[in-house]
């Protein structure tokens, strides 16, 4: 085809010397070789084949696998606020490090179904005997004190002696990993001193510790290979890479799996109730309210802190349910960090109101409730009837919040709305993974009979209201 002006191929050509001509293309007259621009000093070569690298990155998925699911195991029996708190956080931080291993190895040939089953003798005895902790301050001093150090240096080694190049994903998802690691581990300095200071025994907790990482020597650490881990520096845990006799006697040795506490503790610093979901029936009228928006506000402030609850609630069905995707351990991970957050929201907005947090008495009776039901039930009955009964009240007291001038809270409880909408979309997806079924109504139907049979065994309710209960009336008893 013509053009007015001729030949659209004579067009391009004069575009083509205009640019090959171009005083910013031959750089200004100066030889581009002159240029000092920074030199990249990686060089290529490293001591992993994809296959090596593959196996260290699997090694590395299962402990951070292992490590969550030993948190949400102790999350119910760990009373003190803090900790209980930043557990929920950590949970969520290892699940985020273990997708983005389980998406590098899909790079490496690894597909995500044999990531997801891979598991390794070594580490479930290691992890075994560390969930068998004497005590939360013994848990704490072992796993932040041995074992993330540890998985620290042996992340740092890998990046270190990998192919700076070729292996360049790697090297950028374990610097990616690294600051929570820093975090963490500077958190759990803190929080073993504070658990001396509060009166435990150093010696005691230090005995565990080295017994830990006796056990953890003793099959060649986290990689399982002592010569692989190299470097030094005063950062570097004891004796890494050194193979030690394993321990004569284990904690866990002939004993079933371990169980999480059924008993849903609390810092003492806490008054509580566990036999009504009402908190002006609990207070005893101890609390004024000048205005029904005030009782409105300090009520749902008061909910959310007390979502503790649903930290436990995700931390039991993520300890418990096993043979999953590691999609299902993700999302639960990401959902108790969002509770997680809840709570603290409500605990500061107490502050920010007036009240100390701890006069203000800690609702029990959905825990209560939830702590021995079969955890695919428990999560069914947080899921489908507490989040759903409250995704829409946070809407409504958010915009009511707005008009009343109250933006703080109003922007609190308008996060929370998006959060605990997500939290429904994830929560329903797998619970049809889980009960193998599409109707979300069957599975209703099966949790609201096992919900009514726990609130008759424990008194909550009697027999002539399981007959007649709602849906609506079972989510405001039990709540989130």
């Amino acid at each position: 085809m013509m053009e007015a002006n001729g030949h659209p191929q004579d067009k391009n050509r004069e575009m083509e010397q205009a640019w090959t001509n171009s005083t910013a293309l031959r750089g200004v007259g100066v030889p581009l070789a002159k240029y000092n621009f920074p030199k990249d000093a990686r060089q290529l070569g490293g001591d992993f084949t994809v296959e090596e690298s593959a196996r260290l990155l699997l090694r590395f998925f299962l402990f951070e696998r292992n490590i969550l699911r030993a948190i949400a195991g102790w999350s119910m029996g760990t009373p003190e606020f803090e900790v209980k708190v930043e557990f929920g956080r950590h949970i969520y931080y290892h699940a985020e490090a273990g997708m983005k291993i389980r998406t590098r190895l899909t790079e490496l040939r690894t597909a995500e179904e044999t990531t997801d089953k891979f598991q390794s003798e070594d580490i479930a005895e290691f992890f075994s005997e560390l969930i068998y902790s004497e005590s939360p301050a013994h848990f704490v001093a072992a796993l932040y004190g041995v074992v993330l150090p540890h998985l620290k240096q042996a992340y740092q080694e890998h990046a270190a002696h990998t192919d700076q190049v070729a292996d360049a994903p790697t090297v950028r998802m374990i610097r990616q990993i690294m600051p929570d690691y820093d975090e963490m581990i500077a958190w759990g300095a803190s929080a073993i001193q504070a658990y001396i200071q509060g009166g435990y025994d150093e010696g005691s907790l230090h005995q565990w510790q080295d017994h830990i990482e006796k056990l953890l020597r003793s099959f060649g650490g986290v990689t399982n290979s002592p010569t692989s881990e190299r470097g030094g520096g005063k950062d570097r845990p004891r004796s890494v890479g050194v193979v030690s006799r394993r321990p004569e006697k284990l904690r866990s040795e002939g004993k079933p799996t371990f169980e999480r506490s059924f008993i849903a503790t609390r810092d003492p610093r806490f008054g509580t109730f566990e036999d009504t979901y009402e908190y002006q029936a609990a207070d005893n009228g101890q609390i004024e309210y000048e205005t029904e928006f005030d009782k409105t506000r300090l009520n749902l402030i008061r909910s959310q802190r007390d979502e503790l609850d649903a930290i436990e609630t995700f931390g039991n069905v993520l300890y418990e349910i096993r043979d999953v995707p590691f999609g299902f351990d993700y999302d639960l991970a990401r959902i108790i960090w969002d509770e997680t957050r809840h709570t603290e929201l409500g605990h500061k907005a107490m502050k920010a109101l007036g009240y100390n947090p701890y006069d203000l008495l800690n609702r029990l009776i959905g825990i209560k409730v939830r702590t021995k039901m079969p955890a695919e039930y428990s999560l069914a009955e947080i899921n489908l009837f507490g989040e759903a009964n409250i995704v829409q009240e946070c809407l409504r007291y958010a915009r009511e919040a707005y008009e009343n001038g109250d933006d703080l809270t109003g922007r609190m409880f308008d996060f929370v709305n998006a959060d605990e909408r997500t939290h429904l979309a994830k929560g329903v997806h797998w619970l049809k993974h889980i009960f193998g079924t599409d109707s979300v109504q069957e599975i209703e139907q099966k949790t609201k009979k096992i919900a009514v049979d726990r609130l008759l065994e424990l008194g909550i309710i009697n027999h002539e209201v399981a007959l007649t209960i709602s849906h609506r009336e079972l989510a405001k008893i039990i709540g989130e």
